[in-house]
């Protein structure tokens, strides 16, 4: 694959994508008066999806003609660019944002050198929250998000808003240690630090793992002052197939890196929540370290 990066290079990986999701997230992509590289790594079963990406626009189409998973398709982009430009955004399909978003967010991370991965605010397409930064998870976390009904998740309720940062203030910029794979800003020399995806995992838990790696040594922030919205499916609650391949992921996450007995775990999301104030509030960007 001969490939030209620039200043960012942007990876999107499809699968049966509905149309008009693509079409809004070329739309956004167009508008960027940045020097970007959109590279669109299809996984779906037929190149249907070829004639909604617009080649005489700068957008670069490839069919894998199989399937070969989420991180596995971003790295195969990423592997072609990753040693030129200085940001690679792997994201999703179902992503689309306004003029400028880009912009701002490059600009925010020449300043902080120290920041290996971004994840702006997500709002879903009515402009509601969708608040997708996490501490890194226990085994327990995730089987009560999937399997405990609603009603019971009550009694766990004190844990799982203690996982998914529920006292953050999503209006401030902190740092967070599991930023969602729907778009994961890089840069690239923390890339080459850690590691591309690893390709032990098809689909799901690819993100949680790349951010923790990426944390160890460098600033995995939430971005408030820059937003995008998001089509959250939930795939995993709604196909078996998903489900089963969510399950796997896991497993496969909690075998490299550890089950109960996590000492990095507990190390890094100690060091988040002194992040924060004791009325949990997030405090200012410049005091967290």
């Amino acid at each position: 694959m001969n490939l030209t990066p620039g200043k960012l290079t942007i990876s999107v990986i499809l699968y049966k994508n509905n149309p008009l999701h693509l079409e809004q997230l070329c739309n956004s992509l167009l508008m960027c008066s940045l020097n970007i590289q959109v590279y669109f790594f299809d996984n779906s079963p037929t190149n249907e999806l070829a004639k909604y990406i617009d080649s005489n626009k700068g957008l670069n189409y490839y069919w894998s003609k199989d399937n070969l998973g989420y991180g596995l398709g971003h790295n195969e982009i990423l592997k072609a660019t990753l040693e030129e430009g200085d940001y690679h955004l792997a994201m999703n399909a179902d992503v689309f944002f306004e003029e400028g978003t880009l912009e701002k967010i490059v600009t925010f991370m020449d300043q902080k050198e120290d920041i290996g991965l971004l994840l702006p605010r997500v709002l879903n397409p009515d402009g509601t929250e969708q608040p997708l930064y996490k501490l890194l998870p226990k085994p327990q976390d995730l089987f009560i998000r999937r399997f405990v009904p609603g009603i019971l998740k009550k009694l766990f309720g004190r844990n799982l808003q203690h996982y998914s940062m529920s006292f953050a203030d999503e209006l401030s910029t902190f740092d967070a240690p599991y930023l969602s794979g729907c778009f994961m800003f890089m840069r690239k020399a923390a890339i080459r630090q850690t590691g591309l995806f690893d390709s032990r995992f098809f689909l799901y838990c690819e993100d949680v793992d790349l951010s923790r790696r990426i944390r160890q040594n460098w600033r995995t922030t939430y971005f408030a002052d820059a937003h995008i919205y998001h089509y959250f499916h939930k795939g995993s609650y709604k196909e078996p197939r998903l489900l089963y391949y969510h399950v796997v992921s896991a497993i496969k996450y909690f075998n490299k890196h550890g089950w109960f007995h996590d000492p990095e775990r507990e190390q890094i999301n100690r060091e988040t929540l002194k992040a924060f104030t004791s009325d949990q509030k997030a405090i200012s960007f410049s005091e967290v370290k």
